[in-house]
């Protein structure tokens, strides 16, 4: 039956497929009609998909991602007014003042040949 496909239509089906049951397992049985989710190839030849869904159904899928997002304990990336990130500090080196640790320079390690 997909014997005449290509790989890239090959992957876009079963992505779909995947899609379609996750989807299915992870939203609430009652209420929400399962989205629509179509196999695609793109004109770049990736395997992709196409969804679609009723207002009840995205509003279930929000609903989900942000207490999935209100689980996460990791506090958001420091950024800066620009948006660009913020590094972290550099990590404390035992004995040697924060300042000093601040400055030292990476150096190449390398190891004898045998």
């Amino acid at each position: 039956m997909t014997a005449h496909l290509s790989d890239s239509d090959r992957q876009a089906l079963r992505l779909a497929h995947d899609l379609r049951e996750e989807m299915r397992l992870a939203l609430p049985p009652h209420g929400a009609a399962a989205p629509a989710v179509s196999p695609f190839v793109d004109p770049a030849g990736r395997p992709s998909v196409l969804m679609r869904m009723d207002a009840d159904t995205a509003r279930a899928l929000m609903a989900l991602l942000g207490e999935r997002r209100a689980g996460q304990t990791a506090p958001p990336e420091p950024r800066r007014a620009d948006g660009s990130h913020v590094p972290p500090p550099a990590p404390a080196v035992a004995g040697a003042p924060l300042a000093r640790a601040a400055q030292s320079p990476l150096l190449p390690t390398t190891f004898p040949a045998r």
